[in-house]
């Protein structure tokens, strides 16, 4: 019987449906093979539970990581946010008994290069689909560590290429099982505002290249004197949580204002509720413009730090929409006319999704996902036997 462990050590949710599609298909269609779901948090287990019952029969076992007590104490008490490098560590033991470790962010090959973990095989499904070149970038010898990558589609491959030109890294293109979630848990679109006006979505993200510190509250403030749109105001997770210890994230001034609706950061942000609600994207670098089209519609990005993006392949999506410089200036027009203009952009949108999405009707990405990693395992586990 072969062990593997889906590892979510993240405190926040993002992350999860991009690998615990594999880990309930893996468990459904392989026999021979025993799953483990391990976490670090509970609100990741609630969307894992949340996912569940899609993979009905599946045999899948679910554990919550080891804390030092000391670290939870100084934890609560300072208000800071788990330390992934230091829940790896703890549970070291614990990981050694599997014959591979998977997992969606690169953090997890610190138990290869780090602390010294050789047994488990390490295999990275990433996650999100954006197009900057920090999703490949190597800061610590990641891909020389990794045995096996899940990639979304083509673009990857040859954007893998393009940074990692020297590294052949072992990858299967098996497409984005969170559609396949987000269909599942989302059966009807969500009504957030009382009318019939346009919704736009904004989905600033939360590194430095980011349009909220330049732009946000202009933004907001627009939006507040314009009530014939209405705003879903949902931010990368990252930037609200990463901005609690400085104190509120938000003057009160925006709370209760009938035609924008906040979050900050609850399941819906992550499971596309809000991508299927809104009419117009408005943003920045956040891969989850390539989730919203999902179904072609409008976009507009803020161009906040003056990039010459036009030739910069990191800027790929700045292509599929409308690029404004000036809130004050650009913003009005652009919305007025993202409907009218959208026809522009229809083919270059369409042409971009196919490109990053590998689809195939006959299986579902959670399938194939689950068969790349069974063949890899069976096959290694076979090569070393004989």
């Amino acid at each position: 019987m072969l062990k593997v462990c889906f590892l979510f050590n993240h405190d926040l949710t993002h992350q999860v449906p991009h690998a615990a599609p594999y880990a309930f298909e893996l468990s459904r269609k392989y026999p021979d093979i025993e799953v483990t779901i391990a976490y670090s948090s509970n609100q990741v287990m609630e969307f894992v539970k949340r996912i569940e019952p899609l993979y009905p029969g599946h045999r899948c076992q679910f554990k919550m990581l080891s804390f030092p007590w000391s670290y939870i104490l100084k934890n609560k008490f300072r208000h800071k946010r788990p330390t992934k490098q230091k829940i790896l560590k703890y549970n070291v033991d614990f990981f050694r008994q599997f014959d591979a470790l998977v997992a969606p962010e690169r953090n997890f090959v610190r138990l290869r290069t780090q602390f010294g973990i050789e047994k488990p095989l390490l295999i990275y499904t990433r996650h999100g689909a954006g197009d900057r070149k920090g999703g490949f970038d190597d800061p610590f010898n990641a891909f020389e560590a990794l045995d096996l990558m899940l990639l979304p589609g083509q673009k990857y491959v040859d954007m893998l290429k393009a940074v990692n030109p020297l590294k052949e890294v072992n990858h299967v293109v098996v497409g984005y099982p969170k559609f396949e979630v987000v269909q599942g848990i989302n059966k009807q679109k969500k009504q957030f505002f009382p009318n019939n006006n346009p919704v736009i979505v904004y989905n600033p993200h939360y590194q430095e290249i980011s349009s909220w510190g330049t732009m946000g509250f202009e933004v907001l403030d627009f939006f507040k004197n314009h009530p014939e749109w209405n705003l879903i105001f949902a931010p990368h997770m990252e930037l609200a949580a990463r901005s609690k210890s400085d104190g509120p994230f938000l003057p009160e001034k925006y709370n209760n204002i009938p035609n924008i609706h906040i979050d900050l950061g609850s399941s819906a942000s992550t499971d596309m509720t809000y991508m299927f609600a809104a009419d117009i994207y408005l943003g920045d670098i956040s891969s989850q413009v390539y989730e919203f089209l999902f179904k072609s519609r409008p976009c507009i990005f803020l161009n906040a730090h003056e990039v010459c993006w036009q030739d910069d392949p990191n800027y790929l999506n700045w292509n599929l929409g409308r690029v404004i410089d000036n809130i004050g200036q650009e913003l009005k027009p652009a919305l007025e006319q993202a409907f009218t203009t959208h026809k522009e952009f229809l083919q270059k949108q369409q042409e971009a999704f196919n490109y990053t999405f590998y689809n195939d009707p006959k299986s579902t990405a959670a399938e194939r996902g689950a068969k790349a990693i069974a063949d890899f395992l069976l096959s290694h586990h076979a090569d070393h036997v004989s």
